[in-house]
């Protein structure tokens, strides 16, 4: 099973920039999923978002959840997971900050003013994955 603190995790997830597609249960029962920006740090993925966000509130009523980071292109490659979520307040905004400079960098955007903006009231995503499988399909996409 790959490992979170796996050297090669960067890689086995292709492009730095692709967001993570994290599924969680609504409170009615139904499944839902969403995209987020991620970081890895100490073996734990940490998302950040606004604090009154419908995922905030699903999480904390049901923490379990699974992921999955792949590339966009052909051949599809990356990883798939489950976890468990923990809504973290007081941290959000130093995430945000790091998820501004990994996806964005440091050149100043509309995008990241906007983000910045509102970064006093966003929570932190903690997920400590509890499984992690990586995905390979290049063999069989190979001609595509």
């Amino acid at each position: 099973m790959l490992q979170m603190n796996d050297p090669n995790l960067e890689e086995k997830t292709s492009d730095t920039k692709i967001p993570i597609r994290l599924s969680f249960l609504k409170t009615n029962g139904v499944p839902g999923i969403i995209s987020l920006w991620y970081l890895n740090i100490n073996e734990k993925i940490y998302c950040a978002t606004q604090k009154t966000a419908k995922i905030v509130s699903y999480l904390q009523k049901n923490p379990y959840c699974a992921f999955e980071i792949s590339n966009e292109k052909p051949p599809y490659k990356g990883i798939r997971g489950e976890g468990r979520a923990k809504i973290l307040e007081g941290v959000g905004e130093n995430v945000l900050y790091q998820l501004i400079e990994k996806y964005l960098g440091k050149k100043e955007s509309i995008l990241s003013e906007f983000l910045k903006s509102k970064a006093k009231s966003e929570v932190a995503i903690e997920i400590t994955p509890t499984k992690i499988s990586y995905f390979d399909y290049s063999r069989r996409m190979r001609d595509i």
